[in-house]
C-alpha cells in the first residue's frame, strides 16, 4: 500500500497529496476526480469523521484525517467474527447446522428446548429466536427485542446481540482458539495491521445484568479496517494466499433478511449488512460492516472500491453526525461513487 505524506501534525494530507503519490497508470485506470475526492473530504468533515480511507484497485486514492487513530469498532467486530467462522468451516472445525444443545450452550436464564434447537447458521444470520438480555445491548436493541418465545428459530430476523455474543463462545468451544487469538493470528498479522496491539486493543465487554456471554470488543484504525475490507473485495485472498474461502465471502455478504432500514443497510446477511432493495443508486452487490456511533467498512466490488472510517467521539454529544444524521451514511458513500465517475 503506497505511503501518503504526513503534515506536521502527523495527519494525512488530503486528496491532492493522495493523487500525487499514486502511480500515473493506476490513476488513469481507476479514473478518480480530484474535485470529487475533495467533495468526499468535505462531506467527511461535515459528518464529523475522524479518519477515512478510500482504496481502489488496492491503491489508496484518499486518506483523510487521523487514519492511524485507534478506536473501538463497536459492531464492526461481528463481520470480523464472520471471517473467522469461514476459516473454521473450511478447516472443518465446526458444522453450521450444529445446535446450541449440541454445543452445550445455556444461559443463566435457562433456555427452553426450542431455543436450544437454534443452529450456528441461524445465529450467524441473527435468526436464533432467543430473546433475552445480552451484553452490549443498546437501548434501541432492547426496545426492539421481541417477546421471548414469540418466534421459533430460523423464522424471524432481529439484530440480536445475544446471538452475536454466543457465537464468540461457540467459536471458542469448537475451535480451541479464543476469538482474540484467532483474530491476531488469522487476520491481523497476515493482513499486516499497522496499528493493532493485541495487548491493548482486544477486550471482552461484560454486562453485570447479562454476564454469561461477553461482547468481544476490538479497537482498530481506519486504515486497518480498510485492509479487512480489501481482503473481502479480493474474495478472501491476500498476497496470493487464501485467508477466507471465496465461497464463504460470497455467501455471507449476500443479504438474506430485510431489515426495514433504507439504503445499504436494507438487508442483513451473515454478520454483514447489504443493499437488498437494489434502488439505492449504489453499485450492485455493495455491502458493509457497521458499528454503533458511525464506524463503517464499505465494500463495493462492482467498482473495485473499499471505504472505511472512524468517527470522532465528541464530548457533550453521544454520537457523531455520520451516525445521528439520517442519510449521512449513504451521502458519504455516494460522494465516493461520484468521485470515481466524475472525471
Amino acid at each position: 500500500m503506497a505511503e501518503l505524506r504526513l503534515d506536521r501534525r502527523g495527519l494525512i494530507a488530503g486528496a491532492t497529496a493522495a493523487a500525487a503519490v499514486l502511480p500515473r497508470m493506476a490513476q488513469a485506470a481507476v479514473r478518480w476526480s480530484p474535485g470529487g475526492l475533495k467533495a468526499v473530504e468535505d462531506e467527511a468533515r461535515a459528518s464529523e469523521v475522524r479518519g477515512l480511507v478510500v482504496l481502489s484497485a488496492s491503491h489508496p486514492v484518499l486518506q483523510f484525517g487521523e487514519v492511524s487513530a485507534v478506536d473501538r469498532i463497536a459492531s464492526c467486530r461481528k463481520s470480523f467474527l464472520s471471517a473467522l467462522y469461514g476459516i473454521a468451516v473450511r478447516d472443518r472445525k465446526l458444522d453450521l447446522d450444529q445446535s446450541l444443545a449440541q454445543v452445550e450452550i445455556d444461559d443463566d436464564v435457562k433456555l427452553t428446548d426450542l431455543e436450544r434447537s437454534a443452529t450456528i447458521r441461524q445465529l450467524l444470520q441473527a435468526r436464533s429466536g432467543v430473546y433475552i438480555p445480552s451484553s452490549a445491548e443498546t437501548p434501541a436493541m432492547k426496545a426492539a427485542r421481541p417477546a421471548r418465545g414469540s418466534h421459533p428459530p430460523g423464522t424471524f430476523w432481529y439484530y440480536n446481540n445475544w446471538d452475536f455474543n454466543v457465537l464468540g463462545e461457540v467459536y471458542q468451544r469448537l475451535t480451541g482458539w479464543s476469538v482474540y487469538q484467532a483474530f491476531e493470528h488469522q487476520l491481523a498479522r497476515p493482513l499486516g495491521f499497522e496499528d493493532f496491539d493485541p495487548m491493548r486493543d482486544a477486550r471482552y465487554g461484560y454486562d453485570p445484568e447479562s454476564p454469561r456471554f461477553p461482547a468481544y470488543n476490538l479497537w482498530l484504525s481506519a486504515r486497518d479496517m480498510a485492509r479487512f475490507g480489501q481482503l473481502y473485495l479480493q474474495k478472501g485472498r491476500w498476497k496470493g494466499q487464501e485467508l477466507v474461502p471465496a465461497d464463504w465471502v460470497a455467501m455471507t455478504t449476500k443479504p438474506v433478511s430485510p431489515t426495514g432500514r433504507k439504503g445499504i443497510e436494507s438487508g442483513y446477511a451473515w454478520l454483514w449488512w447489504g443493499d437488498i432493495d437494489g434502488d439505492t443508486g449504489l453499485p450492485p452487490g455493495s455491502y458493509l460492516a457497521a458499528g454503533n456511533g458511525g464506524r463503517y467498512i464499505v465494500v463495493m466490488p462492482a467498482i473495485d472500491t473499499v471505504v472505511a472510517w472512524q468517527p470522532f467521539e465528541l464530548r457533550g454529544k453521544p454520537q457523531a453526525k455520520i451516525y445521528t444524521d439520517e442519510g449521512a451514511l449513504d451521502r458519504l458513500i455516494h460522494k465516493v461513487v461520484d468521485a470515481r465517475q466524475a472525471v
